[in-house]
């Protein structure tokens, strides 16, 4: 194939190889079809990005191979991600199509990006493909490796959200990295039995199409926000809301604020933020269980009832989250039911009433994003980027801060970037 550059400013990326890479073991052929949970059924056709960064060390090229063969190994027990998604019959065809495996050189030096970096706003680079194209023929996951000529190394992943959720990925890219490291052999192999479980659902509506701005950029911001001024984040609302809720309420009311620029007043706003049910349920399920497993909590902010400040807004997530408390259900209907109302709200909320915002705002906090040591130490750093508007919160290495990465239409984010409170705790 071709070669592809893209230049920007002093960075230069150029693709030297794309290949589809299948499990090393073709998958048995009563596998071959993997029913979709209603959670997944639930999700839009989107993808999630994860990109991590290692320091430089010797022998960058010929990592690339041994990737290749261990992402090999790893596919043969994560095989619905090697499949194609049949939409229509709420199922993963897995017949070993392939994962989408990309080799990128780039002149420059990582730390130009590494811990917001002069370049942070340049990252989609480091992704492989951009998505679009038909689900049908599509790769559920695509993995560009990022050579750097310092000899770092930067692993980009792409996976669609409709089979995985971020538990799920970063349990794949953790298991892909322990087979390069060690062995296979060393790999827990994952259930994928959600979907019988959590099966889907002939009642629910089609997710409709995605929406946006036609013309408009959406823009990737990288905010950060230290442990000190998380501590005085808290005290300011008040000292009794948790520190995730306190970051919520200061990214939600920066939205609440650029939105009122945009409109000229103050509008209803809904903050959509994702839980995990792992662990969170009073239904037992295996642990090691791939796929969506997640519902959502949504709180609203109407103008007309004047409660729009910081610890106002704080409160009223940490009820919203004590009140939205799966471990009330006591079997999967009723989990069903209440996974499904809650995606129903914000959908209604946000394909039919025009004078309502939504933002999303999900936590990776938690998860073992820094556990993926391919061989040559665990990464130095872990972001996102993304093509709709989202927001990610991802703790630092060091677990001394957490960094927002916030993906807006750049209208939206040069408003938000202006927000008296993101200017004197983020940096």
């Amino acid at each position: 194939m071709p070669l592809t550059t893209t230049t920007m400013a002093a960075m230069k990326s150029q693709i030297l190889s794309k290949k589809l890479v299948k499990p090393s073991t073709p998958t048995p052929r009563h596998l071959h079809k993997l029913k979709l949970s209603i959670m997944d059924q639930l999700i839009p056709l989107t993808y999630l990005n994860m990109i991590f960064y290692y320091s430089p060390g010797d022998k960058s090229r010929e990592r690339c191979v041994e990737l290749e063969k261990s992402l090999s190994d790893t596919l043969a027990e994560f095989y619905p991600l090697a499949g194609r998604l049949a939409v229509e019959d709420l199922l993963v065809d897995c017949t070993d199509e392939g994962v989408e495996f990309s080799e990128a050189q780039v002149c420059g030096r990582i730390a130009d990006f590494v811990h917001g970096g002069s370049m942070v706003e340049q990252l989609d680079q480091f992704l492989p493909w951009e998505c679009g194209a038909d689900p049908a023929t599509a790769p559920l996951a695509a993995v560009q490796i990022n050579l750097f000529d310092c000899g770092g190394i930067v692993v980009g992943v792409r996976v669609s959200h409709k089979v995985a959720d971020a538990f799920s990925i970063i349990t794949f890219v953790n298991a892909w990295a322990t087979a390069n490291k060690t062995s296979i052999k060393k790999v827990f192999s994952p259930s994928f039995s959600l979907g019988s479980l959590f099966p889907t659902s002939n009642l629910l509506p089609k997710n409709p199409p995605s929406s946006g701005k036609n013309g408009v950029k959406i823009v990737t911001k990288r905010f950060f926000f230290g442990r000190m001024a998380i501590q005085s984040l808290v005290v300011a609302a008040g000292g009794s809301v948790s520190q995730g809720a306190v970051l919520a309420a200061l990214l939600w009311k920066a939205l609440i604020g650029a939105a009122r620029s945009e409109h000229g007043r103050l509008r209803p706003s809904l903050l959509v933020y994702p839980i995990n049910l792992r662990g969170n349920i009073g239904i037992s399920i295996p642990g090691n269980s791939f796929g969506n497993f997640s519902m959502l909590f949504v709180e609203r902010c109407m103008p007309e009832k004047g409660k729009m400040k910081l610890n106002d807004l704080a409160g009223s997530i940490g009820n919203a989250v004590r009140e939205t408390d799966p471990k009330r259900t006591s079997n999967a209907d009723d989990l069903c039911v209440m996974v499904s109302e809650s995606f129903g709200e914000a959908r209604r909320e946000k394909m039919h009433n025009e004078r309502v915002d939504v933002h999303l705002c999900a936590s990776w906090c938690g998860l073992p994003l820094y556990e993926a040591d391919f061989g040559w130490g665990k990464p130095v750093w872990v972001s996102s980027s993304n093509k709709y508007e989202v927001i990610h919160l991802i703790e630092n290495k060091c677990g001394d801060g957490v960094d927002a990465w916030v993906s807006l239409y750049e209208n939206d984010m040069a408003e938000f970037e202006r927000d008296q409170d993101i200017l004197a705790f983020s940096s």
